[in-house]
């Protein structure tokens, strides 16, 4: 399976996505496009005892990534909730060409990778900062 950019993604990524969601072996993935642009493949992994907080410092500050997250937060009365996060983490500072890459093999990446739940798109920290995820998750879960 390729995007519009002709970039694969790789078999072991699939893989890996259906341990993260089925049998909770991570709290996250990162993934990228390959040196040679022509496959996504995995960067990082954090185990179950990783934080958010862990999550973001994997992500590089000048360039794109892709990332999925386990999410979880209490909603209140309702007890605890989690959401399965899809990240485009493609910060201003990274370069244009990068940006159309990432974007255009997106779409794919999503395909393959059943069961998302929030799709989130960052271009400065601000974007994808805890509380930010926190009410996207909280607005999806009325």
């Amino acid at each position: 399976m390729s995007g519009t950019t002709g970039v694969e993604i790789n078999d072991k990524c699939i893989a890996e996505f259906n341990d993260f969601k089925l049998k909770k072996k991570y709290r996250y993935i990162v993934f990228r496009v390959s040196d040679d642009l022509k496959s996504v493949v995995i960067e990082k992994t954090g185990d179950i005892s990783k934080t958010y907080s862990d999550f973001l410092k994997e992500l590089p500050k000048d360039d794109c990534r892709y990332a999925v997250f386990n999410f979880q937060y209490d909603q209140g009365s309702e007890g605890q909730r989690s959401k399965v996060i899809f990240f485009l983490w493609a910060p201003d500072s990274s370069k244009i060409k990068n940006k159309m890459i990432y974007a255009g093999t997106k779409d794919a990446l999503k395909k393959a990778l059943e069961g998302l739940q929030i799709e989130i798109q960052g271009t400065d920290p601000a974007e994808i900062s805890e509380e930010e995820v926190l009410s996207k998750c909280k607005l999806i879960s009325r």
